[in-house]
Formats: structure tokens, C-alpha cells, sequence
């Protein structure tokens, strides 16, 4: 991928959390700004981070282009997921394409609505994203210190 076709609307951290009242996993996506980004998801015993490159080929569809796979424990340090424990990471090469929209997503029934992507087929086990920081780094990637990027 020499250049990126994105949709700066995508840019940023995602996070299903706020919208996943009740249960007990939950899944966020980084879309950084060069076409890197990374999926995990989580739960209390378990995390798995999987990193990509991404691209726009078309309007209102983003191509996920799998890199590496980590899984492990996670740490119980407050704030997003990081890895307590990890398994070696395994090289992955899924390409994955997933409509998406953006609009209002309600946590809860009659809860004020909040900025969400909406994807036509899950990603990471969810279809809707609250919209977290617009602005991310490679170092909020949960598998930054483990696999260095390119």
C-alpha cells in the first residue's frame, strides 16, 4: 500500500465500551492517520490486538489489511487495554472490507446519544463504535512495545 486512500472521519480511536452497557467484553479500533491502525478486543481474562493497514477504496467502505495477532492477559491498570502477559505474535493476512456509516448511537434506551461508526458487519465482535480521541499514536497501540512498526 504506497498510498492511502482514507476517510479522515475514521481517524482516531473507536470504542465499543460505551455502548456494550451489561457486558462484559468489549472491542476498540485506532485508525492513525498513515494507514496503520489496530482492532482488540477484551474481556477480563483475555485480550487480542490485531494490527492492520487500512484504506478507503471506495466511499463508505474501509479495507482492513491483517498484519500481526497478539493475545495474552491484560493488565489491570486502569484506562484502555494493555498487555499483562502475551503470547509470540503471529502473522496474520486477512483482508477484510466492511460498509460503515457514521451517525447517533444510544448507550442505553433513553440515554443522550453519542458519535458513533456504524459497520454493516461486525468488526471485532461489534457494529457500533463510540467515537473516542480523534487524535491517537502509534503508542496507544496496545501492541506498540511488543512489535515494533515499520
Amino acid at each position: 500500500m504506497d498510498s492511502v486512500e482514507s476517510d479522515d472521519r475514521l481517524v482516531g480511536h473507536w470504542s465499543s465500551l460505551p455502548l456494550s452497557y451489561g457486558v462484559m467484553e468489549a472491542s476498540e479500533l485506532g485508525f492513525l492517520g498513515d494507514g496503520w491502525g489496530w482492532s482488540s478486543w477484551f474481556n477480563v481474562g483475555d485480550l487480542c490486538v490485531t494490527r492492520f493497514r487500512w484504506r478507503c477504496p471506495e466511499p463508505g467502505v474501509v479495507e482492513l489489511r491483517e498484519q500481526w495477532t497478539v493475545e495474552g492477559t491484560p493488565s489491570e491498570a486502569p484506562g484502555s487495554p494493555r498487555f499483562a502477559a502475551a503470547q509470540p505474535a503471529r502473522r496474520a493476512g486477512e483482508v477484510t472490507r466492511h460498509r460503515y456509516t457514521f451517525g447517533p448511537a444510544e448507550p442505553y434506551p433513553g440515554a443522550e446519544a453519542l458519535p458513533a461508526v456504524h459497520f454493516e458487519e461486525d468488526v471485532e465482535f461489534c457494529s457500533a463504535f463510540a467515537r473516542g480521541a480523534a487524535q491517537i499514536r502509534r503508542e496507544d497501540d496496545p501492541t506498540y512495545g511488543l512489535l515494533p512498526y515499520p
